[in-house]
């Protein structure tokens, strides 16, 4: 009876279930594909560093040059349609409206002397309000510290030939501010004749003795080149100085002028079979502003600081077609006499205000 109680409460023997073969190569094959994926990354790195420190990169190499041709052709695909752009805008469209002024005003005058003056002062704050609205478009968004010069030429469809210029001149050094630069300009517009005759060689006399004021004055000059073939202006020239009415950090004055030339006279009328008509239409804006100093850490002030002129011009000359019997090469002569006295006329400002000239 014993025995057997013995045997009833023996402990029974756990069986431990064996995992099977395959499960067990499975894991097997598992880890060693993670640690070959592993090993072939390591390599893969090894070798890309191996071919970067010899300089074996060459596919590499050939695919930025591929990248950078493409970049390239795309920025000349852009130039192209700025160019295009460009065309539409200075090309054709804008040399067959030649005729169109920025300012225009069509000036024509009596042979009364009482009733021209009353016909020019008339025009004049309508032609200066023009002006002014006119070089603040045309020079939006640029820089007045720093110069800036554009330059066209061109014959028209009827045969008429334009030199049209943009400029930008901040001028420094300047003793008087605006006001003194404003004098300048009056004064070369007095001399206009002077200064045709010194740059072209021609003899230049005025016709007229219409210099009313500073604020309007009229200028008929005629001008005979060296093979005897005259040349006719009749210009109008308006202006005017405001003291402290810019809003501008300069000296607050700015001075706005105007140029242009008379359509009908019946005192001073044209004469299309004797002489060539030369036309000029010019805007131009005075301002300033205060250009710093170096004050070495100090704060400065607003009322400190060199002030600067900038001069803003826009012109515009016209030799006008003419049945006259002229050779090419007078005309030649004649296009680049107007050039040059458009420079002469800055030149002249400068000078009367001690600045140096730059004559390249």
């Amino acid at each position: 009876m014993a025995l057997a109680t013995a045997t009833e409460t023996a402990p029974k023997r756990l069986n431990k279930k064996r995992k099977a073969t395959h499960a067990i190569r499975r894991e097997e094959k598992l880890t060693l594909e993670n640690k070959v994926a592993e090993l072939e990354a390591a390599l893969a790195e090894i070798k890309c560093r191996a071919l970067l420190s010899q300089g074996h990169a060459a596919e590499s190499c050939r695919e930025t040059a591929v990248e950078n041709a493409v970049l390239r052709e795309c920025i000349q695909d852009h130039h192209m349609a700025i160019a295009h752009v460009q065309a539409l805008v200075c090309g054709p469209p804008l040399h067959d409206a030649s005729g169109v002024r920025p300012m225009e005003a069509k000036i024509c005058l009596s042979a009364d002397r009482v009733e021209r003056r009353r016909v020019l002062h008339g025009l004049r704050r309508a032609k200066l309000r023009r002006v002014k609205g006119f070089l603040h478009e045309r020079s939006y968004g640029m820089k007045t510290n720093t110069s800036c010069f554009q330059e066209e030429r061109y014959e028209s469809v009827e045969g008429d030939y334009f030199i049209t210029r943009f400029e930008i001149t901040p001028l420094r050094g300047v003793q008087g501010g605006v006001r003194a630069v404003f004098e300048a300009v009056l004064q070369a517009a007095v001399n206009i004749e002077i200064i045709i005759s010194e740059t072209s060689g021609n003899i230049t006399v005025r016709e007229d003795d219409d210099m009313y004021d500073d604020s309007v004055s009229q200028m008929r000059l005629v001008s005979e080149t060296k093979q005897g073939v005259l040349v006719e202006n009749n210009l109008v020239h308006f202006s005017e100085y405001l003291q402290g009415k810019c809003g501008s950090d300069g000296d607050g004055d700015y001075a706005v002028s105007a140029l242009d030339f008379v359509d009908e006279d019946m005192l001073y009328p044209y004469r299309p079979l004797e002489r060539i008509r030369r036309d000029a239409t010019t805007a131009m804006l005075l301002t300033s502003y205060r250009e710093p100093r170096s004050t070495r850490g100090r704060e400065q002030s607003k009322n400190e600081g060199e002030v600067v002129v900038v001069v803003t011009r826009w012109s515009r000359v016209r030799i006008c077609h003419t049945e006259m019997d002229v050779s090419r090469k007078v005309l030649q002569e004649l296009r680049a006499n107007c050039v040059r006295s458009q420079d002469t006329f800055m030149n002249c400002v400068q000078e009367a205000l001690g600045l140096s000239v730059d004559t390249a």
